[in-house]
């Protein structure tokens, strides 16, 4: 990111930062669930407070597709089956919201850079 960038473009990437956090430690949690030998059930609880987390701060910026995977995630959690299928249906969400982001991210500064070139 080189280059100076706006504060409306700062803001946003520290909101971004900070979700970014938040969806590593899902992913931790995820991961945590899927080495975990027993017990699996009892770690759901984490993991739905968390992607309600994520859904919330995604969702009260405006960014609702993101905050409905991360909905997805918390539906999940919830729900009863089989827990390969949960981990599964878990990490391609984590993975789909992490893209997201990442992709938010770059075109955040792309439009800074545009408007800071155009002026």
């Amino acid at each position: 990111m080189a280059g100076k960038l706006s504060a409306g473009a700062q803001q946003e990437l520290v909101f971004f930062e900070e979700v970014k956090k938040k969806v590593d430690r899902l992913h931790s949690l995820i991961e945590q669930v899927s080495a975990a030998k027993t017990g699996q059930d009892q770690m759901m609880g984490p993991i739905n407070r968390t992607a309600v987390d994520v859904q919330r701060l995604l969702m009260n910026k405006g960014y609702g597709v993101m905050a409905d995977s991360a909905n997805q995630v918390a539906m999940n959690a919830k729900r009863g089956g089989g827990m390969q299928m949960k981990i599964r249906a878990f990490r391609e969400l984590v993975n789909s919201i992490k893209a997201a982001m990442d992709t938010r991210m770059k075109m955040i500064v792309a439009e800074d850079k545009h408007k800071d070139e155009a002026s």
